[in-house]
């Protein structure tokens, strides 16, 4: 069981409003013009007609539950890989925790999953290959709605050539059992994605929330029939603001409520691989609002802070205003509520 001291776990309250999600059909005509003009306005959106067998997401969703509910000891037993492999309410090494246990695993390498059941190693990489296959079609999208090369974003997570690729693609199983002590406790507090693009599908238990650039937390309604795609910081920095990465959070099932348990895949690129705003997106006279660094540089600085820091801070350039900068608008501080 995940410990039931929830004593350093914020609590997450979040006002239900209307549904500002935007939902866009992958196969579409204007699938790609759609998709731009999610990433510009909230950075988040349901994607539906992705493709993604029904039966195959139902699978490893039974699999992934039978394997959380096995004694804790048990489970542990795979925590020796770490970063990668089982985790209960600890999140990074830095303090933050969570009403929560989790996989994590390594696409590339295969880190976290060699000892896993074979049952649900197997249909773990079944639908790795099938998701990632979507988060590959999404990015051409993002290209196509912001005039590139179609293949300009899909290329940095599959890799150069002579390098290892997907080097910084993780696919992570969340699992948020009911809490029985407390209402609006948090499964997984706010933060961004670090990556270019991440591709999530839950059950029908709700909790996610996301951030709306007023400041205001939005809950997003379970739908095991769709992905919901977020933009990633990397992808901030490519576009020089002009796809937005969207703080999110997930607050715990309440006491007589299913658990939720949810899949989300992270494209990365290698270690070596150059964030900063593409050449062929910038306008005549634009300044970038980024230093250049890595993707290896970036994870070392992103793994030294807490969710909720704006890793993306030491990394920002601060110009003189110029009307031809695109400035992004990222969302204002929000303490936790304890």
């Amino acid at each position: 069981m995940v410990p039931d001291i929830i004593d350093p776990i914020p609590l997450a309250k979040c006002r239900k409003e209307a549904s500002v999600v935007p939902t866009v059909d992958l196969s579409a005509p204007g699938a790609a013009a759609a998709v731009a003009d999610a990433c510009r306005g909230v950075g988040f959106f349901r994607a539906t007609n992705h493709g993604v067998p029904a039966a195959l997401a139902d699978a490893l969703e039974a699999l992934a539950a039978a394997f959380f509910a096995l004694p804790h000891d048990e489970k542990m037993e795979h925590a020796s890989a770490r970063p990668f492999g089982y985790g209960s309410k600890s999140i990074g090494s830095n303090g933050d925790v969570g009403w929560l246990e989790y996989l994590l695993l390594s696409v590339a390498t295969g880190s976290g999953s060699s000892t896993l059941p074979p049952p649900l190693r197997a249909a773990l990489e079944e639908y790795t290959c099938a998701v990632r296959d979507v988060g590959g079609r999404v990015l051409e999208l993002m290209a196509e709605g912001l005039g590139l090369d179609r293949g300009a974003l899909r290329r940095m997570v599959a890799g150069k050539d002579g390098e290892e690729s997907g080097a910084g693609e993780m696919v992570r199983v969340n699992h948020y059992p009911a809490c029985p002590l407390a209402s609006g406790v948090t499964g997984f507090g706010e933060h961004t994605d670090p990556q270019i693009v991440s591709v999530l599908r839950s059950n029908r238990t709700g909790g996610l929330q996301i951030m709306l650039r007023d400041g205001r937390w939005v809950p997003v309604a379970p739908d095991p029939d769709s992905l919901f795609v977020n933009v990633g910081d990397s992808l901030q920095v490519l576009t020089n603001g002009r796809f937005h990465s969207v703080k999110h959070r997930v607050a715990a099932p309440e006491a007589g409520k299913l658990a939720r348990l949810s899949v989300i895949y992270f494209g990365g690129p290698a270690a070596s691989q150059r964030i900063a705003p593409l050449p062929e997106l910038l306008k005549e006279g634009e300044e970038s609002l980024y230093k250049d660094f890595t993707w290896g540089e970036y994870m070392k600085a992103a793994y030294k802070t807490r969710l909720g820091d704006n890793r993306l801070s030491p990394f920002e350039l601060h110009h003189c205003s110029s009307s031809n900068a695109v400035q992004p608008q990222p969302p204002p501080h929000v303490a936790p509520v304890h």
